[in-house]
């Protein structure tokens, strides 16, 4: 251990890079789910052939999906924007990625992948948002 470790200066840049980490993140999967929530709406079918599932019947239920996936999105916007101060969206974000991870295993067939996807960014989220708080909480005298 250097003295380094020890300024508040470099605990500070350490604070910056794990906020940064976790934006950039956070928001690639915030985009992925504004594509996904689009293609949901416009062309579910392309959607069910992708995940290998067959056409949604009735074929409603995916646009709906799509919508609130969209609408979920934009409930994230405040923990992304400002993640130390608005907790609760990565807090409820990162349990809903969970729960959903454990929904689409449930399902089973091609909602596997949908499983990996949100079981994955659960997992990376949680541990860049612990990350991110440790950090930050080591910035304080």
């Amino acid at each position: 251990m250097t003295d380094q470790t020890l300024t508040l200066g470099w605990t500070m840049a350490q604070a910056a890079r794990a906020l940064r980490s976790y934006r950039i993140v956070l928001g690639f999967n915030m985009v992925v789910h504004v594509l996904i929530g689009l293609a949901c709406i416009l062309c579910p079918a392309w959607v069910s052939q992708m995940a290998g599932l067959p056409e949604a019947v009735p074929v409603g239920w995916e646009r709906g999906w799509g919508a609130t996936l969209l609408l979920v999105t934009a409930l994230y916007v405040p923990g992304w924007h400002r993640p130390l101060i608005a907790r609760m969206p990565n807090l409820i974000g990162i349990g809903g990625r969970l729960w959903m991870a454990l929904i689409w295993l449930l399902c089973g067939g091609g909602f596997l992948w949908f499983a990996l996807f949100d079981g994955f960014f659960a997992v990376v989220l949680a541990v860049l948002y612990r990350r991110l708080l440790t950090n930050q909480l080591m910035t304080r005298p």
